[in-house]
Formats: C-alpha cells, structure tokens, sequence
C-alpha cells in the first residue's frame, strides 16, 4: 500500500499541469476531451500520407510560437477556443467531409468536438470575448482550409492534408491566460 503523502504529491502535479489552466473543476473533463478529440482525429486517415506529398501547402497557425498575439486573460484564450473548436466542427460537418471519411469514424470526432464545447460553456465574465484580431486570424486560418479543399475539389489528399494539420495545431492551442512582457 502506497503512503498518503505520495497520492498528495500526485494531486499536486495533477494540478499544476497545463489542463488546469481552466477552472470550475472542468479541466480535467477538458483535457480528456481534448486527448479524444485528437484520437478520433488520428482515426480519420484514410490515405497513407506519402501519397499526398505534392498536395502539401502552408497554413499559419494563428496561435504557434512566433505569431503575434496580443496577451489575453483566461476567458479570452477559452472563448478564442471555442471559436476554433466551431470553426472545427464547421468544416468537417459539410457534405464534402461526409463524402470522404468513414461515416462512424467522422461521427466520432464531431461528437468529441460537441463535448469539448460543452465542457467549456460556463458562465464567462462580461467582455470576456476573443480579442478581434485573433478572432480574424482563427477565420482566416479556416478559410484557407476551406479555398484549399476547393480548389483541389475536396480530393482524399487535400482532405488528409487539412487533417494532419488539424491534428497538428488543435494540440497546441493554448488554454491558459497568456501574459505580455513584464
């Protein structure tokens, strides 16, 4: 049997890990919400990525290091979230994405992601909204998605291409206040 004060060393570095930069006792229901959303992710592929290496393109994730984002409290990082997760939701819940991943796997994902936005609906402070200059990158970002797959008439590469990079920058987002210079 393990002594007490090693399950409150567990509690404490449970608690300092980055799924409890949200509060209300729902971060831990977020991470795991997120860890499913990216596994049901990883699921979708359906065609082996060295066949879609000429369709490769760049989209500049608005939230990786080195973009210019203004600092912004917790409450504006989990709104911008929840933008992301809806932009998300609105790409893969289209007749084109239906047409090209198997129906139980896509169900999957887009159930995760409906979870992972229940999650983060709590009662927000007054103007805690997400800052307008990254609301428009996160529109930006999913636009090109949505140009790129027409423009290669939403072929299996072109949509492998969007998941990767999905399943590459969702990880990624961070879901903490993010602080400016002191």
């Amino acid at each position: 049997m393990l002594p007490v004060h090693l399950f409150l060393v567990g509690g404490v570095m449970l608690s300092c890990s980055p799924a409890s930069s949200l509060d209300s006792g729902k971060s831990g229901s977020l991470h795991l919400e997120r860890s499913e959303t990216a596994r049901f992710l990883a699921e979708l592929r359906s065609v082996p990525g060295h066949q879609c290496l000429r369709d490769r393109t760049d989209f500049p994730c608005p939230w990786k290091e080195g973009t210019n984002i203004t600092p912004m409290t917790l409450g504006e990082t989990t709104s911008c979230y929840s933008q992301t997760l809806k932009q998300v939701l609105h790409l893969f819940d289209t007749e084109a994405s239906r047409a090209a991943w198997h129906e139980r796997a896509l169900d999957q994902l887009l159930s995760s992601l409906w979870r992972e936005l229940q999650v983060l609906k709590r009662p927000r402070e007054q103007g805690q909204s997400c800052p307008l200059p990254f609301a428009l990158a996160i529109r930006t970002y999913f636009r090109g998605f949505f140009r790129y797959l027409k423009a290669k008439a939403y072929s299996a590469c072109s949509w492998e291409i969007v998941r990767v990079q999905l399943q590459v920058d969702l990880p990624a987002f961070p879901l903490s206040a993010r602080r400016g210079p002191r």
